[in-house]
């Protein structure tokens, strides 16, 4: 482990030795021999003209930096951007105004000896000290990467109740105002004024004002390696890096400039236009690597899409062999069943002995049992298949309501002794529906079936009944829609079970598979309705209440048939 963080730093190490090699140290070494020349004043002399020309080059290559920064800005969200292209913008303006007084005032050479160096260093100033800003506090907020995602996040938390981002936007805005009121008030009052010391004929530093501008710019310089920006792979950091180069030497050429128009005034000009220049083909390249990269990741993106799809149809077949599986195997295991059942209890009609009885007892029971399981195993098919078809018709809900709990007390009686401990409550009135008679008849049964189970009370040998067991079931039209409840004074719903009661498996007892209320709900949604269950914890009740609700509905034929009866009874009155 410690071989590996050694073998990891002395990597880091490597690759920023490598980029101030490359990009710092060998690009210095032509700049200085440039520095070095441009010493004699009288090597490059040029007119009034050329240095408008020079000068109107730069105004054109800062705008269509600020343009192409700003917009970088906008499409990476990208604050780093947007301080630098902001800085090149008044930059742009500033040597605008230069431009333009310059071309104007050229029969003027007394005025432009001071015009021209206190205008340069008003844009100077700015860019150095926007570039600092930029670098030494965004572009660790930079969207760039996610270690700049990172620390934009920690530095956006809140301290002391105030947020960070807020902290730093007001600074910034505080900055910009101060710099912009600055570099404004220079380049202006150079139209009326001379600074002191403005250029100085007698010493080798003929323009000391250039000298804040080289120290921030060499600050930035700084900060660029600081913050390890040469570690973004990415060639728009490398043009920044190059731009601060060429500015720094160009600096420090202007520096020793004597007079408008000699050797270090020309070549600083044109250093300043070829670090703009280096800059825009940085962001050229950044932005052809930046497509470059989203068209990989957009293929990447589809190649990903498109396994997606062939798993999702590999699952989706595998879930229609599943279901078809499971159909043919419940309609398999259904034909066997029914003449097993048949054949066992017309046998069990011939036979009268009581321990066969019984056996045959035992084999039609779990018959039935294995017919039910088929019979659910067949419904969660069709639900799950979207195929559970609804043969809706007109009946009478009292009527199901009414056959249903025969057949459950019947059931409780063949399975028991102790039935009269049992109560099913039921005040019979007549509901028309519009729906699947069999299918509710299921609903209502399954509903019915567990109330049962779980309200059956155990009499040990001759102990005295101690309760009764109690099911309510209530069924009403409110409002269009009937509304049936069945209320039992059972054990309740189990905590763990409530929240997945009509989901399916939902159950913990082992005499059920859990698949019954899942059905039950899947049948009353098909009809438009709604089902829920909830814990009678009302006064000390135990037990628990289900609920459905079935849109009611009564035809006009069926009213016409009952206004046509009324009609024949009152004939026969008559007669």
């Amino acid at each position: 482990m410690k071989s590996l963080l050694l073998h990891k730093s002395k990597s880091l190490l490597h690759s920023k030795y490598e980029i101030l090699i490359k990009y710092t140290l060998v690009p210095s070494i032509p700049l200085s021999i440039i520095a070095i020349l441009s010493a004699n004043p009288n090597t490059w002399v040029a007119s009034e003209i050329h240095h408008f020309y020079i000068e109107l080059i730069a105004v054109i290559l800062a705008a269509v930096l600020a343009f192409y920064y700003i917009s970088r800005a906008r499409t990476l969200n990208d604050k780093f951007s947007l301080f630098v292209g902001i800085g090149f913008l008044t930059s742009a303006l500033i040597d605008l105004l230069h431009v333009m007084v310059s071309y104007v005032a050229m029969n003027d050479p007394v005025f432009l000896k001071y015009f021209i160096p206190q205008t340069w260093f008003a844009g100077r100033i700015f860019l150095s000290a926007m570039l600092v800003m930029a670098i030494g506090k965004y572009s660790a907020l930079s969207s760039s990467n996610e270690e700049g995602r990172q620390e934009k996040k920690q530095k956006q938390r809140k301290i002391g109740g105030i947020p960070r981002s807020n902290e730093l936007q007001k600074t910034v805005i505080i900055y910009l105002t101060i710099l912009a009121i600055l570099a404004a008030s220079v380049a202006i009052s150079s139209l009326f004024f001379v600074f002191p010391a403005s250029v100085i004929d007698d010493y080798s530093i003929h323009r000391p004002y250039e000298i804040p501008s080289l120290v921030l710019f060499v600050i930035a310089l700084f900060y660029f390696y600081k913050n390890q920006l040469y570690k973004r792979n990415d060639a728009f950091y490398k043009g920044i890096l190059g731009y601060l180069l060429v500015e720094i030497f160009g600096q420090i050429v202007m520096s020793y400039s004597t007079k408008s128009f000699d050797t270090a005034h020309n070549v600083a000009h044109v250093l300043k236009d070829a670090g703009y220049f280096i800059n825009i083909i940085a962001l050229a390249l950044s932005s052809i690597q930046y497509n470059v990269k989203l068209r990989e990741s957009n293929e990447r993106l589809r190649e990903g899409e498109e396994l997606i799809r062939v798993q999702y149809e590999k699952v989706k077949e595998s879930d229609n062999m599943k279901n078809e599986f499971i159909n043919v195997a419940a309609h398999e295991l259904r034909t066997p069943i029914q003449p097993i059942l048949g054949l066992t209890e017309i046998l069990r009609s011939k036979i009268k002995e009581p321990e066969q009885q019984e056996l045959l007892d035992v084999t039609i029971r779990n018959a039935k049992r294995l017919q039910r399981l088929t019979e659910d195993i067949l419904d969660v098919t069709k639900i799950e298949s979207k195929s559970l078809n609804l043969n809706k018709e007109l009946f009478n809900l009292n009527d199901i309501i009414t056959n249903t709990i025969e057949d459950i007390v019947a059931n409780i009686a063949q399975k028991s002794q102790h039935q009269n401990l049992i109560k099913l409550a039921y005040q019979p009135r007549d509901i028309f529906i519009e729906a699947d008679k069999a299918r509710i008849t299921q609903v209502i049964f399954n509903i019915l079936n567990n109330a049962v189970k779980f309200t059956e009370i155990k009499v040990d040998g001759e102990e005295e009944e101690k309760g009764r067991g109690i099911i309510n079931i209530n069924a009403e039209k409110v409002d269009g829609q009937a509304i049936v409840t069945i209320k039992d004074t059972g054990e309740g719903i189990d905590p763990d079970i409530m929240l997945k009661l009509f989901t399916k498996f939902a159950s913990k007892s082992f005499s059920g598979t859990g698949l019954g209320l899942y059905i039950c709900k899947s049948i009353v949604e098909a009809h438009g309705g709604k089902i829920w269950a909830e814990n009678n914890n009302i006064h000390g009740e135990r037990g628990a209440t289900f609920t459905f609700i079935l849109p009611s509905t009564r035809s006009k034929q069926h009213q016409q048939q009952n206004m046509t009866s009324t009609t024949l009874n009152e004939t026969n009155q008559l007669r």
